[in-house]
């Protein structure tokens, strides 16, 4: 088993340890598997696992991701914070477009496990995920000429390895339903440029959303997203920002539709193509559950 992973695991049950200890012997209700999450989901992170259809505007390119997470156990003490373990996993792929047929460009799957804690207004989440991405198979059979059609170096005909783990904490501060603020560092544990020796990464975000109105029996409200992302091995600040309505069936309730114009500028989120500039912007729909 890779040293970094085992490190990690070591390091994240110490501090969940050391962290909750001291509340053992007190009145508390445990949960398994709850319907919710103590920390919760970054909806304008592009990397956080959700599950949504991306079609750009101004290219011929279709994302598409597949991701959720899983609470496996939660202890909530008899004051206001809650501590939880959990796991997640999402996927990525990036498809083209050729005439009547969608072509694979490439394909990127995330797993990884998490601890989390809330303290009124605040709360923060530690993980440890293992990243791979592979090379969409259309690539398999198209020559150089076809690779230049899609905006792709030539040395892209040879897929790129890229195969790592990380370990990364996140800050939240919601004073209010309406307003979000995080931010959050984490280190690879190997640089994913040879020669390059920072492998640190850190993002800032943040979530403003408007006053619900009433749709016959459910509810929606609008918002906006901004996430900025710095990434060390690469030298490049990536932003996304989404303008759009989230619908839910109550106020209240967790799950929820939501349809945004995105934009996108910086390097490629996308394994393969980690270092080719990549601005768009796109109409997304997404399924929060």
């Amino acid at each position: 088993m890779n040293s970094f992973l085992k490190i990690n695991r070591l390091f994240f049950l110490f501090i969940f340890w050391v962290s909750v200890s001291p509340l053992w012997a007190g009145p508390a209700d445990w949960s398994f598997l709850p319907s919710s999450t103590v920390f919760k989901s970054l909806i304008g992170d592009p990397r956080e696992p959700l599950t949504g259809v991306i079609p750009y505007l101004d290219q011929l390119r279709y994302e598409g991701q597949v991701g959720g997470t899983l609470e496996m156990v939660r202890y909530s003490p008899s004051d206001d914070t809650q501590y939880a373990w959990g796991l997640f996993a999402s996927a990525y792929i990036l498809l083209g477009e050729d005439g009547a047929t969608f072509p694979m460009l490439d394909g990127d799957f995330y797993i990884g496990t998490y601890f989390s804690g809330s303290f009124g207004d605040f709360a923060v989440r530690l993980e440890a995920l293992h990243e791979s991405t592979h090379l969409g198979d259309s690539f398999q059979t198209i020559q150089n000429g076809a690779l230049q059609s899609f905006q792709v170096p030539l040395f892209y005909n040879q897929t790129v390895t890229y195969t790592r783990e990380n370990a990364n904490v996140t800050f939240s501060f919601q004073p209010t339903d309406s307003f979000r603020l995080y931010t959050g560092v984490g280190c690879w544990d190997l640089p994913l440029i040879e020669g390059v020796s920072d492998p640190v990464f850190a993002s800032f975000g943040t979530e403003i959303y408007s006053p619900f109105w009433s749709i016959d029996n459910s509810a929606m409200r609008g918002y906006l997203t901004g996430s900025l992302q710095w990434k060390g091995d690469q030298n490049v600040w990536d932003t996304e920002v989404q303008l759009g309505l989230q619908w839910k069936t109550s106020k209240s309730f967790d799950r929820a539709i939501r349809m945004a114009i995105l934009y996108y500028t910086g390097d490629s989120q996308f394994g393969q193509f980690y270092n080719v500039p990549d601005s768009h912007w796109a109409l997304a729909t997404f399924f929060d559950f």
